[in-house]
């Protein structure tokens, strides 16, 4: 089969599209024949030995896609050959999605919703289990609430956007220019401010008559967290997802102990196989109800992912989507 892997680490020229042996199922294991694999920010710190990894090269990376179950193991009896999956959690202790056919556990084949196709099934996985996992089961958001994301219009973000008001909630969200703006508000955000326009603060205070959010969903701590303090109401949360470029931040103690705040962090990886299983159906659910929908900006060749690499360090919407 062809497939896409690191024999060292480095930039895009290091992914190479090659042929390698097609795998076979174990006892407990199913095969896929992959029709689409997506493009994650985990990907190119795998590439960059930024995330390491127990597999260690030459490896194929990829964490997530869609396809077709093309053969089961002999003691696998919940998922059936010629069934519809999409899939996430790859590529970290196993083989990755960038190939023609990928082994899962049984329980990371998750039927794929009837009315997405395989490209848009494949651009749900990774980021909208990472925001329900982190509105959803971090930070306990309800119906009725005010919720601000930081950077709408990335692929976590516009995921968040999306399940957020699907759960009832009001949405806030930051962006960074006018296209992306009209991006998120056609996605359900109530309200989009520039963040190189107007001030963060202000608007947030504006929007909410001086109350603050419920809740920050944070994208880009290193930069953030501080002022995030200033943006909740008393009592409010903050979860932090992404960490962004630094290493470090620091915290104003008395605003955050004064507003009762909360802050709580959070891994997707956590949540195990099965608990990201679960999570997909769900958002599976919403998917079929139409509440939620994937965001694809561009559909490429497999032998084309350095292509792709290159196109998620640059300025884009959505999700980049390799076709085998």
């Amino acid at each position: 089969m062809k497939a896409v892997r690191l024999h060292e680490y480095g930039g895009p020229e290091v992914l190479v599209y090659e042929d390698v042996d097609r795998p076979a199922p174990a006892a407990d294991q199913v095969l896929v024949r992959v029709a689409a694999a997506s493009v994650n920010p985990i990907d190119v710190a795998v590439r960059e030995n930024r995330f390491p990894t127990p597999k260690q090269p030459p490896k194929i990376i990829g964490a997530d896609g869609a396809g077709v179950v093309e053969a089961i193991g002999a003691d696998v009896t919940d998922v059936a050959v010629g069934a519809e999956v999409f899939f996430s959690g790859l590529g970290v202790g196993s083989e990755g999605s960038y190939a023609e056919y990928v082994l899962l556990a049984p329980v990371q084949a998750v039927p794929k919703p009837a009315d997405l196709s395989f490209v848009e099934a494949a651009a749900m996985g990774m980021v909208f289990p990472t925001a329900y996992y982190a509105l959803v089961i971090r930070g306990r958001l309800a119906a009725g609430e005010t919720v601000l994301v930081q950077g709408g219009a990335g692929g976590v973000g516009s995921a968040a956007v999306q399940i957020a008001k699907a759960l009832g909630a009001r949405v806030l969200t930051t962006v960074g220019n006018e296209v992306a703006a009209a991006l998120v508000t056609s996605l359900g955000a109530d309200a989009a401010i520039d963040r190189h326009k107007e001030d963060v603060r202000a608007a947030v205070q504006r929007l909410t008559d001086g109350h603050g959010v419920d809740l920050v969903h944070e994208l880009v701590a290193s930069e953030n967290l501080a002022a995030d303090v200033g943006l909740i109401a008393k009592g409010g949360r903050i979860v932090v997802t992404g960490q962004g470029t630094g290493t470090e931040t620091g915290l104003p103690l008395g605003g955050a102990i004064g507003l009762n705040a909360t802050i709580l962090f959070m891994s997707l990886n956590n949540a195990g196989r099965a608990g990201v299983a679960e999570i997909m159906a769900h958002i599976a659910e919403l998917a079929q109800q139409g509440k939620i929908k994937p965001v694809v900006s561009a559909t490429l060749p497999l032998a084309e992912a350095r292509r792709a690499h290159e196109l998620l360090a640059g300025e884009h919407f959505g999700k980049i989507v390799l076709v085998p």
